[in-house]
């Protein structure tokens, strides 16, 4: 087919391969390939740029061309992807601009390489909002006449007033607090001193703040004259739904990445555009003349709202989302009601337009605000002097046990006075358990520690969730006082995957899987499916003695908002047993001890979930303070406060700081003599008599790693944790013969990468093309030599338009055309791990970093975020990056050196030694690893803490061995007496 060109001389530029990016106007001819070519009508009409002031941190950007001056300039759009529109200059080049998704930020495509902060008449900010026609973006703000608002039914709710009514008689229930209304401003920080009044305002003002962001964000995420695709008009029942009902598909850029981020059920909104016969939005130009002649400079009144524009139909539709295939882009859903649905689907029709906007979900958000007023209250009656007490006076018999979970001191904790017991006396039901976690367990399981959460600190591959789930195990099988557990997670598969893990031990009746009723059951594991409760084909509660009966309920922190709505919370249930013990006999003598039926919390990922969203299962499992319990319940997480943490709009909120991370830095935690950060480079400390009495620690520190080799670990132990981790993973020389390793022949390889970053016009964002063919050499290498299969690699990167561009280059025949080989954002591959990651940093502007840091992208400067990307390798690890913008982070600058050390550098300019008086190891696996390059000096012996122990003898025999300066003892008296005393028939 031959091009066609418009009549103005313009060749209009083709949209993106995806039909996500498309001319704003519908095409009138199209290649084979599905290439758009537009004739016979120019661009619509650009709005003035000096309108859209730049939002930092927020936003996309792309340069403007000023039609009078002919110059770039900021701009700022609502768009995600947009059409690209040409500009004719008098030197005969034409410049393109558009935008694109990203969800960082929207780039040139072209070698964009000049400073946006350098002074030219070409800079634009690179963290501007991208660029919207005023036809197309003001639609969005009008208001449609009455009855024009469509409203798509959504999933049916669980009825909680119904079930209520069946179990509990209402007269008994006590009433439940409301929120305080969103508050202007709130105490600068969380501090014991603002928690009796202050608490519920601290988070009720960070969430509104968080959920205005989240609107701000969702904005940029608005398509305009988008399609739908394959659209199916039903009419199931003609006289009373005459309409019936359209369900169709739409591509939405980004959605891989959770930008935006959207679950079942959720509300988007469509306003249908009406074009004419040339392909532009009909009559807008002259509708918006008449509007600014009219109103002139003014600012423009709120009446126009209600005025219907001639681009739009006026109706708007709210439709719902019936299946989310984020791996494809897409979302299926489904629009109730429309009088123009039996257009959308005639065959041979061309597809209609809609501006598509995702408003936030505010029902996430409604649990949070539920337990916040529950909270305040049981902190409102606490005795106000609780936190002025001094480490000499014990606490008062009345502290809130609340309190204590969510502003725990010392004296919270029991103290121990003599050495533990040298053996575990219980049966473990995983026989696989090391030391540590059999430690953990056993010290939930005597519940000797005192009244706060017992924490339990995971780094990666350290084995938290099967130390959780023998804990669950442990206290319903084996424990007295323990009857009915409550097991939570941030996340649905993290959820799942408990179930999956503990199943196996509990039949039907015992174990529940707890689901909110707009999950689909598509995404639901086969195996799990058993384990839930199922009502006219939606996920349901159980009736009231079947949830009573279930000793293990496993559900997601926000959905446990369903035991409160149904008033199945401790609070609740001793309430109404009182209340209904006292109404059948008046004259019997009341209890003087109750028993509590959720006796223990246990949160799994705890890191990940924000504090409002972690108080929802506490609220559950909160007893009533006025009255005497016979046992309280424990609370347990585990986590890593070193990963990522939860996942806020806001880059700087304070809901960013997780419970589990808060509690672990308050100094009951933080300073213990035995904590991960106190016992230093010779970590785990061992406790001998010298220290007694102190306060038993409520925490455990997981030390050994399954998962990575040495190498690999060396770094993340030596900068997160303390230089504690021990790799305990077997086979992890597996690609040792691979012949791209350097140096030493460790599997760890530093790629210096001189190629500049630039902006990725077509996908918006951040991009290194040169990183990108780096990264994909390596990878089809390494499936050349058959040592490792495509499905057993990684490529991340913290910036997607990168990833965009890895998953097209790697596509490509000349690297083999490999489609298994995972590509993603570094944050999508937390709790994953894969035999090799390659990591592409992207970033070589050094001006550009600190922005990137306050808008909380990229890997420089952003520790939690390199953890994660290191740690996810079990065999081979390979950062590709440009040194000297990396050597700017202490971090990395570590990382750096390491590889210069030992010589794991390869590319340009690579150093393989930087500084010759800094070739000493520096970290304590990487001794190791030097010592057993060299023959042992069997002379010495360590003593250490356990039998079991071979790993952590090894490591630290090694160390001492590589360094002889040091020194380690286990006592102050000589006789190696540490951390547990044996009896003549106790078995080490």
């Amino acid at each position: 087919m031959h091009n066609h060109v418009p009549s103005h001389g313009q060749l209009q530029p083709r949209p993106h391969p995806s039909s996500a990016l498309r001319p704003i106007q519908p095409p009138r001819y199209s290649t084979t390939r599905g290439a758009q070519l537009l004739v016979n009508h120019t661009p619509p009409a650009l709005a003035n740029w000096q309108e859209f002031p730049s939002l930092p941190g927020k936003s996309k950007a792309v340069p403007i061309i000023n039609p009078q001056t002919g110059t770039a300039h900021a701009s700022l759009v609502s768009a995600q992807e947009q059409p690209a529109l040409s500009k004719q200059y008098s030197d005969g080049r034409s410049r393109i601009c558009s935008t694109a998704v990203d969800g960082k930020a929207g780039q040139n495509s072209g070698a964009q390489r000049d400073s946006p902060t350098e002074s030219s008449s070409r800079e634009f900010n690179i963290y501007a909002r991208p660029f919207v026609p005023e036809a197309f973006s003001i639609i969005n703000e009008l208001i449609p006449p009455e009855g024009r608002d469509i409203h798509t039914k959504g999933a049916k709710e669980i009825d909680c007033e119904v079930y209520i009514g069946r179990c509990i008689p209402r007269d008994f229930l006590p009433d439940i607090p409301l929120p305080i209304e969103s508050p202007m401003t709130s105490p600068f920080d969380l501090v014991d001193g603002v928690m009796h009044t202050d608490y519920e305002t601290y988070f009720q003002f960070h969430i509104e703040a968080e959920i205005k962001s989240q609107m701000l964000e969702n904005e940029t995420y608005t398509l305009f004259g988008h399609a739908i695709k394959d659209p199916i008009h039903e009419i199931r029942d003609p006289i009373q739904d005459p309409l019936g009902f359209t369900t169709c598909s739409i591509l939405v850029p980004g959605l891989r990445e959770n930008s935006p981020y959207v679950e079942e059920d959720d509300v988007i909104e469509l306003r249908e555009l009406i074009y004419d016969q040339s392909g532009r939005l009909r009559g807008m130009e002259h509708w918006l003349a008449q509007l600014s002649q009219f109103y002139g400079n003014k600012p423009w009144s709120p009446r126009w709202r209600n005025e219907l524009s001639p681009g739009w139909t006026g109706f708007i539709y709210h439709a719902r989302v019936l299946a989310v295939q984020r791996k494809d882009n897409t979302l299926v859903i489904r629009i109730d009601q429309s009088p123009d649905a039996w257009r959308w689907a005639l065959p041979f029709r061309e597809s209609p337009r809609f501006n598509i906007q995702f408003p936030v979900a505010m029902a996430r958000y409604q649990p949070m605000k539920l337990a916040l007023p529950i909270i305040q209250k049981a902190l409102r009656h606490a005795d106000k002097t609780r936190y002025h007490l001094t480490n000499n006076v014990r606490s008062p018999p009345n502290t809130p046990w609340l309190q204590s979970m969510l502003f725990p001191v010392e004296k919270d904790c029991d103290k121990q006075i003599s050495l533990n017991p040298g053996n575990f006396k219980q049966k473990f039901f995983d026989d696989q358990l090391n030391w540590e976690q059999k430690k953990a367990i056993g010290s939930i399981c005597s519940r000797d520690y005192g009244v706060l959460p017992f924490l339990i600190s995971g780094p990666p591959g350290t084995g938290k969730t099967k130390t959780l789930v023998e804990v669950a195990l442990q206290l319903i099988k084996c424990s007295d006082g323990v009857s009915h557990i409550l097991f939570c997670a941030p996340s649905d598969q993290a959820a799942d995957m408990i179930v999956q893990r503990t199943s196996s031990h509990f039949s039907k009746g015992e174990l529940l899987r707890l689901n909110r009723s707009s999950r689909t059951f598509a995404e639901v594991p086969g195996a799990v499916l058993p384990y839930c409760w199922v009502l006219e084909d939606k996920f349901d509660l159980p009736d009231f003695q079947l949830l009573m009966a279930c000793k293990l309920v496993v559900t997601t922190c926000r959905d446990a908002s369903l035991l409160l709505y149904s008033r199945v919370s401790n609070t609740d249930l001793i309430a109404a047993e009182s209340g209904l013990r006292c109404a059948i006999n008046p004259d019997a003598t009341p209890p003087t001890m109750f028993q509590l039926h959720w006796t223990a919390l246990i949160i799994d990922e705890a890191a990940q979930a924000i504090e409002p969203e972690a108080l929802i299962p506490l609220s559950v499992v909160a007893p009533l303070d006025s009255v005497k319990i016979k046992s309280l319940p424990l609370v347990i997480m585990a986590g890593d406060e070193h990963q990522l943490g939860p996942r806020t709009s806001l880059p700087s909120s304070p809901l960013k700081t997780s419970l589990f991370a808060r509690l672990f830095a308050r100094p009951v935690y933080a300073n213990h003599v035995l904590s991960r950060g106190q016992a230093g480079e010779r970590e785990p400390k061992i406790l001998n008599r010298s220290m007694l009495p102190i306060a038993r620690p409520a925490f455990a520190n997981l030390i050994r790693n399954y998962r990575s080799h040495p190498a690999i670990l060396a770094v993340p132990s030596s900068l997160f944790y303390f230089d504690t981790l021990e790799p305990e993973a077997a086979d992890t020389d597996c690609l040792a013969s691979w012949s791209g390793w350097r140096g030493r022949k460790w599997p760890v390889l530093l790629h210096n990468n001189n190629f500049e970053d630039s902006m990725d016009l077509e996908n918006g964002g951040w991009h290194n093309a040169g990183e990108a063919q780096i990264a994909c050499k390596y990878a089809a290498e390494l499936v050349q030599s058959g040592l490792v299969a495509q499905k057993d690699i990684c490529i991340m990167s913290p910036f997607k338009a990168q990833v965009a561009c890895l998953r097209r280059i790697m596509r490509r025949p000349r690297f083999g055309s490999l489609w298994d080989i995972d590509i993603g954002p570094t944050e999508a591959f937390q709790g994953l791990e894969r035999s090799v990651v390659i990591l592409c940093t992207t970033r070589s502007k050094q001006q550009f970093v600190e922005s990137d840091k306050k808008a909380n992208w990229g890997v420089i400067g952003m520790p939690n975020v390199m953890n994660v990307a290191l740690t996810r390798a079990k065999y081979g690890l390979i950062v590709i990056g440009k040194r000297d913008t990396l050597f700017l982070d202490a971090n990395w600058r570590a990382f750096l050196e390491f590889c210069e050390r030992n010589g794991l550098v390869n590319g340009e300019d690579s150093r393989p030694v930087q500084d010759k008086s800094n070739t000493k190891p520096s970290t304590r696996l990487e001794k190791v690893l030097l010592a057993r390059e060299e023959e042992p000096n069997e002379s010495r012996v360590l003593k250490v803490y356990s039998q079991e122990d071979e790993m952590w003898t090894f490591g630290m025999q090694a160390a001492l061995d590589a360094d002889s300066s040091d020194s380690y003892e286990l006592s102050d008296d000589g006789e190696g007496n540490d951390e547990y005393e044996y009896g003549e028939n106790e078995e080490v």
